[in-house]
């Protein structure tokens, strides 16, 4: 390993006082969600590992690199952490056991410092790289920023700064005329994490809402902490482009980069919501290079700016956001006083150019190692164009999802309309032209990860631009995003406290979550997304599936016998019932519209009925091109039952089916009904048959006997395919008055398991489904008392 890093060393970093610098450097340990972010100071300090939170595909390939990279949750894959943060991180006994394994003394590297993360150090005597908090956050305030500004004599936007409570309809108004603009920009000042996670951009007071909205939103986040939301930068929205300015602040100077394009409220990667604006989704170095006039007065702002921080006790990187007006006057927008997300790809930029990146400057700032450089040939070869482009992609979706399939971490491009995986990949040097694309960062192993709505999921990288205008990317990079998007296979979920008739289930991302949760108190249930260790995984959703013999009658392939002896005596007592069943290979309007009714009706009179099908179900089955066919019972001429069916990739598909109670038949009529319906699908040559799908969760609101009628007609369960994985526990079993029945996922496949309030249940009760590995059977009273005490401290 050393080897390489020399042989690295040797190629990049050709001034001697920095290798001796470089060499003479404790071991540092960058901390982080994922390793991918900490991966640069790998490439020059002989002595680096990373702890990572996650256990992701790229962190794989670092290893691979020869970079030593610790994951906790590769260690312990059932531990959780709610947030992510280096000081959470630490606090596990997983990271102290292999800190103490250390065999010399390390100082730690982070992307910025908070309370938590200073607090374990402090306690364990632990060094890190990078500034404190006390020294940093303060400039990451917006209305300090601007008053920082006014102090070195740096030209702000115009605006003003007042307490929110004072925004009212009036006050925008009057502010819409006092800055001659219509649109107007609002920024929460205390709002200091995250691109445009307190900006809004409001151009009718109507609109105001969103904005009190976010910052009630913000607030219950910050509950139980220090820091308050309190006041909004108000200014004139500039119509401009957005970009920012690479620094780094060192004892020679602040060191600048070029001036880069932000890609700033792109809805195509699910950056654009009407409550925030101004949320960033990567940088596009190729898609516009700027003039020596732009370039002088970014770099103007930065070191005037730069050189304040550092006299403060500012040392190493930030980065300025800055807007380019249409006259070409540059103006300051914010600071980000940490690294940022441009930092890692600009690090490899500069490395491709044979450059020192900047982050080796700020580690060597922060050690305060003895190092000498020719400050004006490295600050001028950072000033080179760049042919380069990252995009961030984010869930879509208003709502939250999982992803249902995953993609391979590395190199991709696209060859007829599909993704084609090309090589394993996390440097920008993996990249080989400008069609190619590095899909990196926290990329998952397995599928099943929850996302908040428009949460960040993973970024691209790829040699050329991305962008064809300021807000849009060009026709190829939409087509990737689209392609990407479509393997994900999101899936939407439930989030918080939701009532299930009459059950009160609590929906979290994680366990560690659920504690967190003021609604635990009134829960009955909890079903938590991410896998863990306790109660029961279980898909949300069961589908139904049949193998159809086409040499064999249907009433042969019937698996209980007594179900096959009571079709044969209602199908010979139909025309002494008045019974008359109709199969209809496509129904019209008007046949609908008498099946919606009835199906309105019966579901409508169940106590805990829920009409799921709607007047436009059969407009929108038909705007999708598929034809909907049905089976339909009749009583002397009056509609008394009928499922609806349709062809979905060769399956045919059995909707939703209804029936009235009618006296004489052994089996019922529903049985009848479905009978029909498998013959149908013989007759047509279907090879397989779908028998709807349902909410895994039987006894309750689905009839658990539904589970027996269906696995005597021979029908197997399945994992639905548009579902997710929940870990339930149960905290509360009083709402149930039987049996409740579910399917989890175990290692062998699925199987059935009941929570009884009988402690003399008897399996042989339950007809097993085919292709059910086993039943289970557990007391209500031990479940809950064991869950209680997993969840309920």
């Amino acid at each position: 390993m050393d080897i390489k890093y020399n042989q690295k060393l040797k190629l990049v970093t050709n001034n001697s006082q920095i290798t001796k610098a470089i060499k003479n450097c404790p071991l540092i340990i960058g901390i982080g969600p994922s390793a991918w972010p900490r991966i640069i100071p790998s490439m020059f300090f002989p002595k680096y590992k990373i702890i990572s939170y996650s256990d992701c595909q790229d962190n794989d390939y670092i290893n691979d690199f020869g970079v030593e990279v610790f994951s906790l949750r590769k260690k312990d894959p059932n531990m959780e952490i709610t947030p992510i943060t280096p000081g959470r991180i630490l606090s596990t006994k997983v990271a102290k056991d292999y800190l103490a394994s250390q065999k010399e003394p390390f100082t730690f590297l982070i992307y910025k410092s908070m309370g938590t993360f200073e607090k374990v150090c402090e306690e364990n005597g632990w060094n890190f790289v990078g500034n404190k908090r006390e020294v940093r956050e303060k400039y990451e305030d917006k209305r300090i920023f601007k008053e920082t500004l006014k102090e070195i004599g740096i030209q702000a936007i115009p605006g003003e700064n007042i307490p929110i409570n004072e925004l009212t309809t009036k006050v925008f108004l009057n502010y819409q005329k006092k800055l001659g603009k219509q649109k107007l920009v609002l920024q929460i000042a205390e709002a200091t994490w995250g691109g445009g996670v307190g900006t809004l951009f409001i151009d009718n007071p109507k609109d105001l809402h969103f904005f009190y909205e976010r910052v009630e939103e913000l607030k219950k986040n910050l509950e139980g902490k220090k820091k308050k939301i309190e006041t909004v930068n108000i200014a004139p929205y500039i119509d401009g482009i957005s970009v920012s300015i690479a620094c780094c602040t060192t004892k020679y100077g602040v060191l600048t980069g070029c001036v880069q394009n932000q890609i700033i409220d792109i809805p195509e990667v699910g950056a654009k919501l009407p409550s925030r604006s101004g949320i960033y989704a990567g940088h596009d170095w190729a898609y516009f290079h700027y003039p020596k006039e732009i370039q002088e007065q970014a770099v103007g702002i930065a070191r005037r700016f730069g050189d304040y921080l550092y006299k403060n006790g500012f040392k190493g990187v930030f980065g300025l956001d800055l807007i380019i007006e249409e006259e070409k006057k540059v103006w300051p927008v914010e600071c980000n006083p940490r690294e940022t997300d441009a930092f890692p790809l600009i690090c490899m930029l500069q490395m491709e150019r044979g450059l020192i990146p900047m982050t080796v400057f700020h580690i060597l700032e922060h050690l305060g190692v003895d190092y000498n450089i020719d400050f004006d040939e490295v600050d001028g070869n950072y000033k080179q164009d760049f042919n380069a482009s990252q995009i961030l992609l984010y869930n879509p979706l208003d709502e939250s999802v999982v992803d249902r399939g995953i993609l391979k971490a590395g190199v991709y491009k696209v060859e007829n309309g599909k993704l084609v995986f090309l090589r394993p990949g996390f440097l920008f040097s993996d990249l080989k032209g400008e069609n190619e694309y590095l899909y990196t960062e926290g990329v998952e192993k397995e599928s099943n990860n929850p996302y908040k709505p428009h949460g960040r999921m993973v970024r691209l990288i790829k040699k050329g631009g991305v962008l064809v205008d300021k807000s849009k990317l060009n026709e190829k990079v939409k087509e990737v995003v689209d392609l990407v998007y479509k393997e994900f296979k999101l899936v939407p979920i439930k989030n918080g406290l939701v009532n299930e008739e009459g059950l009160n289930v609590l929906y979290t991302d994680t366990l560690a979550e659920v504690n967190l949760s003021q609604d635990l108190v009134k829960a009955d249930i909890i079903n938590v997304v991410v896998k863990n260790k306790s109660g029961f995984r279980r898909p949300v959703d069961i589908a139904w599936r049949k193998s159809i013999l086409n040499n064999t009658p249907i009433i042969d392939q019937i698996y209980s016998k007594r179900a096959r002896k009571q079709l044969k005596s209602d199908i010979n007592k139909m025309s002494q019932l008045g019974v008359e069943i109709k199969k209809i290979s496509e129904i019209d309007n008007e046949i609908f519209e008498k099946w919606l009714d009835l199906y309105t009706k019966i579901i409508s009179e169940k106590e805990k009925g829920e009409v799921i099908v709607k007047k436009d179900w059969f407009e929108k089955k038909k705007e999708k091109g598929k034809k909907v066919g049905a089976i339909l019972a009749y009583e002397n001429g009056v509609l008394i039952g009928g499922g609806l069916f349709f062809d979905v990739n060769g399956i045919l598909c059995e909707g939703y089916g209804i029936s009235e109670k009618i006296t004489g038949l052994s089996g019922g009529l529903s049985q009848l009904i479905d009978y029909y319906f498998l013959n149908f699908a013989k007759e047509n040559k279907y090879s397989e048959v779908s028998f709807g799908q349902d909410t895994n969760f039987y006894g309750y609101d689905l009839s658990a006997g539904l589970i027996n009628y269906k696995a005597k007609f021979g029908f197997s369960p399945i994992v639905a395919k548009k579902t997710y994985f929940v870990n339930t526990l149960f905290l509360n079993f009083d709402k149930f008055e039987n049996n409740i029945m579910f399917f989890s996922q175990e290692e062998k496949g699925l199987v059935l398991n009941v929570i009884t309030k009988d402690s003399n249940f008897d399996k042989t009760t339950v007809y097993l489904p085919q292709g059910v590995a086993e039943i289970r059977v557990f007391n209500k009273d031990d479940i809950v008392t064991k869950d209680r005490k997993i969840l309920i401290q």
